[in-house]
């Protein structure tokens, strides 16, 4: 596959090269010549000998041509696909084939011969070889649709669809398709082809297609509409003419040959073209829905495609089947990757969940250069992050199965080793793929059993641990997406680390999350203590889930947490003043804790804090005030002492004007934030007068739960 590229160039063009002008060493006919001739051959045959049988049409059976003999009329013979022709007729004739009176003769003779046979066809062919060699892409795609409309196979359906790709390659030319039957003669043409017995054909044939289904949003941009519906784009009409069925019939074909055959040469590079077309069709359908959800488009448009979706376990064999040939198997990742933005795709590819990151594991293996793995180890992450967020399923089977996780940890490891700096030419770097990888491992630790699961999972803690020290201070907004990442995984993968309590430290692998979490403490309380750092309400919100654990809660005290607690909940941040209140809720559950927490006029700072709340009428963080406020007082038996009068007296009366639901709503429903704060402020002001109506006594409170 090296040469693959090499050898075809299927990169589109703007606009017809230049050749150079001159008369040419071998004598031809003229073009006026060549089109009398054929509408010679013509004249002396009925309407009803032209039209004696009816096409093939729609169908997708392979045909065997009429013609006997074909070689020297082939219109196949010394056109490749890369090399440009040179021009071998001069100025008056190039400028004579473009006539309008010619071009209605070609027109008529497409009448003519569509769906017809006879013997005829090999003498009409060999006259329309003559024109495949002049500049105008008007007169070539009016010579590709005569010979497409004949029905024709093998070699003529060959050189068919390399005039249709060579004319498809010039992005100028797309109006010309649109104003043509082509596009549906060309599926009708793939129809009687075989990837695997007319290779060729289905490489050049796919190929037009990928340049036409990427034009298909043309149509609408340029505001052609008629009564503000729009034109029908050529991926539409592609797929209208059953191009969707087409393709996975065909990559049904090449799966049963390469489940015996290892697949190589021409129906390898077929599959690579059609793997691309497929990809381009699904994205237009994507980008043509979004741009006319507000017009008048045929419903049955979208049916057309929607076989596409059995499409995807194919490509997913294809790809596995691929293995030893990297460029192929990174395009149809590729295809998948656009795939996996559709619904009902998506769906598809959660079947195959655990078989695409066996395919993970194996691209670093195969890779012959860190480099060359990145694109695909990027689309691979993307496909499976869309599918984990979405399928519950998906993250069951994908760690059940013991072989997709271990290649999923040995690639996020393999990757966290290497330099950040490390990109490949197309722009894929190893940042971006740890940031797809580590999104994958917080989407399927969605599912409890998974998530808790993954939490003693070796080297996951490890892993997480060294990228979080080597982003913690993101300088650039591709590092910052990363740590963002890796603290969504965390938050998700801690949340199931409190339940681990009852068990010892030994049940925990070395490297997982459950061994290194002390570790991960510590970095994330620098990372909070940053006043400048974008993360610190997501850092605070990992460490509510961490603080859970009393472990945990020793190792915060340790790292100066009370200070930094400080800073957040006097930081004016509305976000990161709720969450880090959060962690104090945890923290203050012990005992201990609380004497350093009124060292720094803890109680105060929490009071401004429920004040703030009611004012703003944010319940979310009176509510969270409240249940610090609570915790602080839990055992205590001397409400006045431990709080001091101002303070009560403050913060009674910003409960007391919270639940002024008269005041408040003024007849109106209440919100559901209010309905959540209310209770947890009304049993907080109860205890509160409670304590005080008894003149300030000692208010016993020993046997009263926590938040």
């Amino acid at each position: 596959m090296e040469n693959f590229h090499q050898s075809l160039d299927f990169s589109r063009c703007s606009d017809v090269e230049n050749r150079p002008k001159g008369p040419s060493r071998l004598v031809r006919k003229t073009s006026a010549e060549i089109v009398s001739e054929a509408k010679s051959m013509l004249a002396g045959v009925s309407d009803s000998e032209l039209h004696e049988k009816d096409a093939l049409g729609k169908s997708i059976k392979s045909v065997e041509p009429t013609v006997i003999q074909e070689p020297v009329s082939s219109i196949v013979k010394n056109h490749p696909l890369k090399r440009r022709q040179v021009q071998s007729f001069d100025d008056k004739i190039t400028t004579a084939i473009a006539t309008v009176p010619e071009r209605k003769i070609l027109h008529e003779l497409y009448v003519r011969v569509k769906g017809s046979k006879g013997s005829w066809r090999g003498a009409v062919l060999g006259a329309l070889y003559g024109l495949v060699e002049v500049s105008s892409s008007r007169v070539l795609l009016l010579v590709a649709s005569i010979v497409l409309a004949m029905n024709v196979s093998g070699s003529n359906l060959t050189g068919a669809c390399k005039l249709v790709f060579k004319i498809a390659r010039n992005e100028n030319n797309d109006t010309l398709f649109m104003d043509s039957d082509v596009p549906e003669l060309l599926v009708d043409g793939l129809g009687r082809a075989s990837p695997i017995d007319d290779p060729e054909a289905c490489i050049y044939g796919y190929g037009a297609v990928r340049f036409l289904t990427g034009s298909g949003s043309a149509a609408i941009n340029s505001g052609e509409t008629e009564g503000n519906v729009p034109h029908r784009t050529l991926a539409s009409r592609l797929a209208k003419q059953g191009l969707c069925q087409l393709m996975v019939l065909h990559l049904k074909m090449i799966n049963d040959i390469a489940s015996t055959t290892q697949l190589s040469g021409s129906p390898l590079h077929a599959l690579f073209q059609l793997s691309g077309a497929l990809r381009t069709l699904a994205g237009s359908r994507n980008i043509i829905s979004s741009q006319t959800c507000q017009l008048s488009i045929d419903e049955s448009d979208d049916l057309d495609v929607a076989q596409i979706e059995q499409a995807v376990p194919l490509l997913v064999r294809a790809a596995e089947m691929c293995i030893k040939e990297p460029e192929v198997q990174a395009n149809i990742i590729r295809t998948l990757s656009v795939l996996s933005e559709r619904a009902e795709c998506c769906e598809r590819l959660a079947i195959a969940a655990s078989r695409l990151g066996i395919l993970l594991g194996s691209i670093t293996q195969t890779s012959q250069t860190v480099e060359k793995g990145l694109a695909t180890c990027n689309r691979l992450g993307y496909i499976l992050g869309n599918v984990m967020s979405r399928w519950d399923t998906a993250r069951v089977q994908f760690y059940c199965c013991d072989v997709s996780c271990d290649a999923l940890l040995a690639t996020l490891e393999y990757y966290a080793n290497k330099s950040f700096t490390l990109k490949n030419q197309m722009g894929d770097t190893i940042v971006e793929v740890l940031t797809k990888l580590i999104r994958i491992v917080a989407n399927m630790c969605v599912n409890a059993d998974v998530g808790y699961g993954m939490s003693k999972r070796s080297p996951l803690g490890e892993v997480l641990l060294n990228v979080l020290l080597k982003v913690k201070d993101p300088t650039t907004a591709e590092l910052e997406e990363l740590l963002f990442a890796t603290l969504g995984a965390l938050h998700n993968l801690s949340y199931y680390y409190e339940s681990s309590e009852t068990h010892g430290a030994g049940d925990f692998h070395p490297g997982s999350i459950g061994e290194r979490l002390r570790d991960i403490c510590g970095t994330l309380c620098i990372i909070l203590n940053r006043d400048h750092n974008p993360a610190r309400s997501e850092v605070a919100r990992v460490l509510g889930n961490m603080t859970r654990n009393t472990a945990i809660r020793q190792t915060f005290c340790e790292e100066n947490g009370m200070k930094i607690l400080k800073r957040c909940l006097t930081s004016k941040h509305d976000e990161l003043m709720v969450t880090a209140c959060g962690v104090l809720i945890n923290v203050l559950g012990d005992w201990s804790s609380r004497v350093p927490f009124r060292e720094i006029d803890g109680p105060i700072i929490l009071r401004r804090l429920l004040q703030r709340g009611v004012s703003n009428r944010d319940w979310i963080m009176a509510g969270i005030a409240c249940q610090a406020i609570w915790n602080y007082l839990i055992d205590t038996t001397d409400i006045a002492k431990t709080l001091g009068q101002p303070e009560i007296d403050f913060i009674c009366a910003a409960l007391a004007e919270g639940l002024d639901e008269d005041d408040l709503f003024a007849g109106r429903e209440p919100d559901n934030f209010w309905e959540d704060f209310a209770p947890v402020a009304t049993d907080l002001l109860e205890r509160l007068q409670l304590c005080m109506s008894n003149g300030n006594s000692p208010c016993e409170s020993s046997g009263e739960e926590g938040f």
